[in-house]
């Protein structure tokens, strides 16, 4: 009986920690993904930011007000759902 419940027990804290480890993995992949993107999604702008054609320039620094305020979006919602995920396996609600 005690021998039962004690591997009970160890599964327990064994699951657990697998799956603290799998949201800690997860949690990694998701931000290099996400880093990723937003760093291609940025090249164009870079490019045309520092190019010599004044036009290109004045355009790009239009866009970079959209970019930063998509980035901005983008980072809160992907920590916001990271977030909510961590909050229900922790707490179960």
């Amino acid at each position: 009986m005690v021998f039962n419940t004690l591997s009970i027990l160890i599964a327990q804290i064994a699951t657990s920690a697998q799956l603290t480890t799998i949201v800690n993995r997860l949690y990694e992949v998701v931000i290099s993904i996400s880093a990723v993107i937003i760093a291609v999604l940025w090249i164009p702008i870079a490019i045309s930011f520092f190019g010599s054609d004044e036009n290109r320039r004045f355009e790009a620094r239009a866009r970079l007000k959209n970019a930063l305020i998509g980035t901005f979006i983008y980072v809160v919602a992907i920590s916001g759902v990271l977030y909510a995920v961590v909050n229900y396996i922790v707490t179960g609600s």
